[in-house]
C-alpha cells in the first residue's frame, strides 16, 4: 500500500490504513472499498493523502507509530478531556464575550462541580500514557509513519504522535519511569490551550497577522493555566504545555527562557527559573518532528531524511542540539513502505518501495523496484538489497510514487494495466 493524493481517489480502491475522527471513532476501516460518497467525505474533511491498496505493492505496509487500539482510545480520551475543560471554563468565556473580549486571556479556577468530571477523564488519559510507555519499551528505533491528519482531528492526532516521539527520545536518554510518564502526559496535553484559539486562525493556510499570532501564542499560557487545575500530581506536564515553544536562544515564547544546548545540567541549572526544563526541550523536538512529518495546508509531509535535515538546521538556535542528535540516532531514514528514487548507479532513474531495513544500516534498505527510468512498470518481485551494492545509489525518499499528481496518475494507469 502507499499514499495517494486525494485528487486521484477512485471508486473501487481499498483503504490501506484506517481513518479516525478527533473522538477516536473509526471513519473508514482498513480494507473498506471507496465509493463516491466516501471519497467526497475524505476530501471535505481536508485530507491531502490517504493510504490505499490499488495494485502497487499492496503487501508492503508501513508501520504505525502505535497500535490502532491505543491511538483510538487516546484520541477519544483527549477529546473528552478537552470537552470537559471547555465546559468547565464556559462561564469565563461567556463573561469575556459579554465584556467584548474576542479571546480568553486568563483561565480562572474552574467550578468545583466540574472537578469530578475532569478527574475521571484525566485518569483515563494517564492510563493511556502508561500504555504508550509499554508499547515503545522494546523499540530501539522508530520506523513508523505519522498518523494521517485531517483539518478536524489535527490537534489530537498531532498530540498522540508528539507523545510517541517524546517518549522514544526520553527512553533513549534513560529517563526514569516517572519522568517518562510526565513527558508522555505533557506531550498529550501540550496543545490543550489551543481549544481557546479561534479555529479559523489555527487552520489559516497563509501567513498570520500580528494579532492572530498573538492569539496563537496565548495557547501556551492558557494551556498551562488549564493543566495546573487538572488532578495531576506532578507539575511537569503543565510546564511542558507552557514551555514547548521556548527557544534555546531565548527568542521563543511566552517567557523568553533559554537553554544550554546540553542534556546534562547541574542542580543549579535545573532549578534556574530562566532555563527551559528538559522535558519541554524534548517535547519541542517531538513537536517539530510531528509537524514536519504531517500533511499541512501548504505542503505534503516531508520524508524522514528531510525531517532530520530540518531538525538539525533548527538545533542550537531553536532546539536543544544534543536532544536533536539523540533523536536523529533513532530515526529510520528509509522506513518500510516509503517510496524511493535512485539518483545514480545501475538503477538510476528508477523508483521503488522499501520492503525491509536493518537497524544501523538505514541508508541501505531492501527495495522492490516498481518503475524504470522511463516510468514503465517493472516485473513483480524484483528486489535490490543495497547492502550488496558498492554505493548507496544516491537514494532519495519521495512522498509518493512520482513527482507530481499527473506523473503519478500516468504510472498508476500503466501499473494497473500491466
Amino acid at each position: 500500500m502507499h499514499r495517494v493524493p486525494v485528487e486521484l481517489l477512485t471508486p473501487g480502491m481499498q483503504i490501506g490504513r484506517s481513518l479516525y475522527n478527533q473522538r477516536g471513532d473509526v471513519l473508514l476501516t482498513s480494507g473498506s472499498e471507496l465509493d463516491e460518497a466516501f471519497i467526497g467525505s475524505i476530501r471535505q474533511r481536508g485530507y491531502r493523502f490517504i493510504y490505499v491498496m490499488d495494485g502497487i505493492a499492496d503487501d508492503v505496509a508501513p508501520h504505525g507509530l502505535i497500535s490502532q487500539r491505543l491511538r483510538s482510545a487516546t484520541l477519544r480520551n483527549l477529546d473528552a478531556v478537552f470537552k470537559a475543560m471547555v465546559e468547565a471554563t464556559r462561564p469565563q468565556r461567556d463573561q469575556a464575550a459579554e465584556e467584548g473580549a474576542h479571546v480568553l486571556t486568563e483561565i480562572l479556577p474552574v467550578a468545583s462541580g466540574m472537578a469530578g468530571v475532569v478527574e475521571r477523564q484525566i485518569k483515563r488519559l494517564e492510563a493511556d500514557a502508561e500504555q504508550l510507555l509499554a508499547e515503545v519499551f522494546d523499540a530501539q528505533i522508530f520506523e513508523g509513519v505519522a498518523a494521517l491528519k485531517s483539518h478536524d482531528n489535527y490537534t489530537f492526532e498531532h498530540s498522540v504522535d508528539v507523545a510517541f516521539y517524546g517518549v522514544m527520545l526520553g527512553r533513549k536518554l534513560a529517563l526514569d519511569g516517572e519522568y517518562l510518564k510526565d513527558l508522555a502526559l505533557g506531550c498529550l496535553i501540550h496543545d490543550i490551550g489551543k481549544m481557546y484559539v479561534d479555529d479559523q486562525v489555527l487552520s489559516k493556510p497563509g501567513k498570520l497577522t500580528q494579532a492572530e499570532f498573538k492569539q496563537v501564542m496565548r495557547h501556551t499560557v492558557l494551556g498551562f493555566q488549564v493543566a495546573r487545575q487538572m488532578p495531576i500530581s506532578s507539575p511537569r506536564p503543565a510546564h511542558v504545555a507552557l514551555q514547548h515553544h521556548e527557544y534555546q536562544s531565548g527568542r521563543g515564547y511566552p517567557n523568553g527562557l533559554t537553554g544550554t544546548n546540553r542534556l546534562f545540567r547541574t542542580p543549579r541549572e535545573r532549578f534556574n527559573p530562566s532555563r527551559i526544563i528538559l522535558l519541554a526541550e524534548l517535547a519541542a523536538v517531538a513537536d517539530v518532528c510531528s509537524a514536519l512529518s504531517s500533511d499541512r495546508h501548504q505542503r505534503a509531509a516531508l520524508p524522514a531524511a528531510d525531517v532530520l535535515k530540518q531538525l538539525r538546521g533548527l538545533a542550537g538556535e531553536h532546539l536543544n542540539r544534543e536532544a536533536v542528535e539523540a533523536f536523529g540516532s533513532m530515526v529510520e531514514v528509509f522506513p518500510v513502505g516509503v517510496h524511493v528514487h535512485f539518483g545514480s548507479g545501475k538503477y538510476r532513474g528508477s523508483y521503488g518501495v522499501v520492503v525491509s531495513c536493518t537497524p544501523g544500516e538505514s541508508n541501505r534498505p531492501v527495495i522492490r523496484l516498481l518503475f524504470d527510468a522511463n516510468g514503465l512498470p517493472l516485473p513483480d518481485g524484483m528486489e535490490v538489497d543495497l547492502r550488496k551494492l558498492p554505493d548507496d545509489a544516491d537514494l532519495t525518499a519521495v512522498p509518493e510514487a512520482g513527482v507530481s499528481v499527473e506523473e503519478y496518475a500516468r504510472r498508476l494507469t500503466l501499473a494497473q494495466s500491466a
